[in-house]
């Protein structure tokens, strides 16, 4: 399947409608604390009859909303939340649309300490440029990392090395908070592991970003939104867990807010058993063969906290200081069986490894902001990142030849460290109704220091510094950027157009032993780049979106795809980085349709990307060594259609999402020289490869009496080629299930419920071809107990069959 045959397919199905009578649209806050109120229930009320009709919606993260294509005539606009005194609007309808302003919802104080509707908040949510989960919507969640987290999202995969990929593709940025906090491809697979999911309020998936935000990342940006509730009070939770392997995790989190000062608080602990495993069978053309298998089981802990105070100046002023961090300690061994019948080579080989290291890691942020009005605001925020990573890894390999038997023993051990600095201002106006304008800067100053020593000889005991092995690697990242988008509206049309500047310097040096700074020359890169975004959007009636946009982004190296270190931690796979590489760049287009019901919703993407300068890890072997690094190999053209559908049944008692994503890759042939280690040049190319590939997730969520809910998700990927070869298909299943006692909830989940959770590969060579396979931790089951207290705890109501956005998917309208 191509681009020709796929994006038809998914342009066939978009309906063609007339243009809307009128939208209704407002903004609903909180009238204690002025901050905008997401998630709230908006539902159009025939206003000779009294009865609700199947038109509504959910408000916005930036409590906004919007009733489309609503025919003329008189009606009222209910508003409603849980813990809230409803409101009531009467508007009549001519053809023109309405807008109902600011409404400022009170807290029912009586309701707050007395009742609770049970049910499942509405899981996704889309706005203008991005889909929005809702965390505390999944059952599965409780108890998990935000790494696992990760996985339960549509069109989100987390690979055996937690190195995370959204549509198929790993050039994806990911954020905390909207800020990259420190995190980058070297340490977030360990971050996000030590992250618990409770800490979460809700995951943004934004597939293509405006000018406004950061182009790294061909495939967007995930952003991972820690919660920060404000609600008038305080109030709090306490939870634990255990599970199947002997891990669990415990922490409280609290909340204390004002009129004067919001301030919050959590501490979390997590311990982490997992097992692991992997084969790999390596055939040789003239019939020879070398064949491994290993197991790898790990273990780790760590304590995650977070704090932070807003400060309300005044009606206008607020400053506010918060951070987070995390330390703790990890620890794990490898045992691998080599066998092989290579002529000259060793028999057989005997690999154990034992590794264990530290993390450190601490984010601090200061913000100003200053609000003119509602719409017209001066955010300035500066935030301080340290990340650093001590690791010791000691390596023994036993070897058989046919006539000797040799030892070696080798140690390594590497202290990365990681800080950089973020400064960003924000200036938003919207001038009116028709128009609005964004600006600003964003600076981020970067620098990564990590130096490596390694030990040999045949014992623990004799084992000497080799000097040639040592290496100490610096990376620099200095990134400036100024960026301008203008956004308006006539009737049914919006657009919004961007353009982003961006300078940026790598600075890089590779020391060897006994060498400083002063002693090696750096290695400098002067980059600067201009990033345009456009987003056009038409309102259809009868509830019906469509948008299209384009941006363009890029893809940089990363510092260990820079090092030209050899990483020896195993003999028979030597990996090693390229300083050359250049970034990698991508025009980004999106077709998007929306059409939704009272109860049910479907999505359509139509996606394209085209890139130059392709990175990618190119592996050869020399001397029965496979040596890996990376490479700007061909172009690509990656094109897919995503279609997600939500149905609420039953009277909203099954709510289903189904998510299915479709894509083509297309990589142009290429070819690329290499100097072995033994001086010869290894000619290395590949051939044109155009592969379809595909991803399937459905999660059912069934309420059930006694306030009890359960959750099912199901996911299936298909086999997809690479570079030099392909990864097979895979599926899983997790299940949960979710108690409520009044304050109390229990959760019982089960991670890959049929063990079938493995990552299986092939690459292809000039003379060989090569199978892995390898699995972690594998059906794990888990139990959580949470406690809620403060003047926020609640009590369950009768209705305990109500979904909380009872207005069912009009939500899946708001756009």
């Amino acid at each position: 399947m191509n681009l020709k045959f796929l994006m038809p397919v998914c342009m066939g199905i978009l309906p063609l409608t007339a243009l809307a009578a009128g939208d209704i649209t407002g903004k609903v806050i909180n009238k204690e604390t002025g901050d905008p109120m997401d998630f709230v229930t908006v539902q159009l009320v025939n206003a000779a009859t009294g009865k609700p009709l199947p038109i509504g919606t959910n408000t916005d993260e930036n409590g906004v909303f919007i009733l489309k294509g609503v025919k003329d005539g008189k009606y009222i606009v209910k508003i409603s939340n849980v813990g809230s005194i409803d409101q009531e609007r009467p508007v009549e309808v001519k053809k023109d649309d309405i807008d109902l302003g600011t409404l400022r919802l009170a807290d029912d104080t009586k309701l707050l300490q007395e009742v609770v509707v049970e049910g499942i908040r509405s899981q996704m949510r889309f706005e203008l440029d991005k889909k929005v989960f809702s965390v505390d919507a999944n059952v599965t969640a409780a108890g998990q990392s935000a790494s696992e987290l990760l996985e339960s999202i549509p069109s989100v995969e987390v690979d055996q090395d937690g190195e995370v990929s959204l549509r198929g593709n790993s050039s994806v940025t990911i954020w905390i908070n909207g800020k990259e906090s420190g995190l980058t491809a070297d340490n977030r697979a360990q971050i996000l592991e030590q992250i618990p999911a409770e800490t979460i309020d809700k995951i943004e998936v934004i597939t293509n970003p405006s000018a406004k935000y950061s182009p790294e990342g061909t495939a967007g940006i995930i952003n991972i939104v820690l919660k920060k509730n404000r609600k008038a009070g305080y109030y709090g939770s306490a939870e634990i867990s255990g599970n199947s392997r002997g891990g669990g995790n415990a922490g409280v989190n609290v909340n204390l807010n004002s009129s004067k000062v919001d301030a919050f608080a959590g501490v979390g602990f997590r311990m982490r058993h997992a097992k692991g495993g992997s084969l790999m069978n390596r055939e040789f053309t003239n019939g020879t063969y070398t064949k491994s298998e290993g197991e790898s089981p790990s273990h780790g802990n760590g304590l995650f906290f977070r704090l932070g105070a807003t400060v309300h100046l005044t009606d206008k002023d607020d400053i506010a200081a918060n951070g987070f961090g995390m330390f703790g300690h990890n620890w794990g061994h490898s045992t691998t069986n080599y066998h092989s019948n290579v002529p000259g080579n060793w028999l057989s080989n005997l690999d154990y490894s034992h590794n264990r290291g530290d993390h450190r890691g601490a984010h601090a942020e200061l913000s100003y902001t200053h609000k003119w009005r509602d719409n017209h605001v001066l955010d300035i925020t500066g935030s301080f990142n340290n990340w650093s990573g001590p690791n010791n890894r000691s390596y023994l390999q036993d070897i058989t030849y046919a006539d000797r038997e040799e030892t070696i023993y080798q140690e390594q051990n590497m202290d990365m460290s990681n800080r950089s600095w973020e400064v960003k201002v924000d200036y938003t106006n919207q001038f009116n109704e028709y128009l609005k304008l964004e600006a600003g800067y964003n600076g981020n100053f970067g620098k990564e220091n990590t130096p490596t020593d390694t030990y040999t000889g045949t014992s623990a005991a004799d084992m000497t510094q080799d000097q040639d092995l040592y290496n100490r690697f610096i990376y620099k990242n200095n990134i400036s950027a100024l960026y301008a988008t203008l956004g308006g509206k006539v009737k049914n049309f919006s657009f919004s157009a961007g353009l982003r500047a961006e300078s940026w310097q790598v600075r890089t040096r590779s020391l060897g032993f006994g060498q400083t700074e002063s002693d090696v020359e750096e290695f400098k890169k002067n980059n600067f780049a201009l990033f345009p975004s456009a987003f056009i959007s038409w309102s259809l009636p009868h509830d019906n979106e469509m948008q299209i946009n384009y941006t363009r982004r890029l893809r940089r190296p990363w510092g260990g795809m820079l090092n030209s270190f050899r990483d020896i931690s195993d003999p028979t796979n030597i990996s090693y980085g390229n300083p050359e590489l250049e970034p990698m760049y991508s025009n980004a287009f999106e077709l998007n349709y929306i059409k939704s019901w009272t109860y049910h919703m479907i999505s359509l993407s139509a996606y394209m990307r085209t890139s130059t300068n392709m990175m990618n890890r190119i592996s050869y072997l020399d001397n029965d060594v496979m040596y890996t690094t990376w490479a700007n190999v061909a172009d690509q053209v990656n094109s897919g259609c995503e279609i997600v559908v939500k149905n609420s049944l039953f009277k909203s008692h099954l709510d289903l999402t189904t998510t299915v994503n479709l894509y083509n890759n297309h990589i142009s042939a290429w070819n690329y020289d290499f100097k072995s280690e033994s001086g010869n040049i290894v000619p290395i190319s590949g051939d044109k490869q155009n592969s379809f590939a595909w991803d399937a997730r459905m999660m059912a969520n069934v309420r059930l009496p006694w306030s009890l809910s359960l959750q099912a998700t199901g996911n299936y990927n298909s086999k997809m080629l690479s570079a030099q070869g392909s990864r097979q298909g895979g599926w899983s299943v997790d299940l949960g299930v979710r108690r409520v006692f009044g304050a109390w909830s229990f959760s019982v989940n089960c991670r890959d419920l049929f063990d079938s959770r493995r990552f299986k590969s092939t690459t292809t060579g000039p003379d060989y071809t090569q199978y892995n396979e390898r699995w972690r931790n594998g059906r794990t089951v888990r139990l959580t107990i949470k406690y809620s207290f403060g003047n926020m705890k609640a009590k369950p109501s009768k209705n305990e069959g109500e979904p909380m956005d009872g207005s069912g998917y009009g939500d899946c309208g708001d756009m």
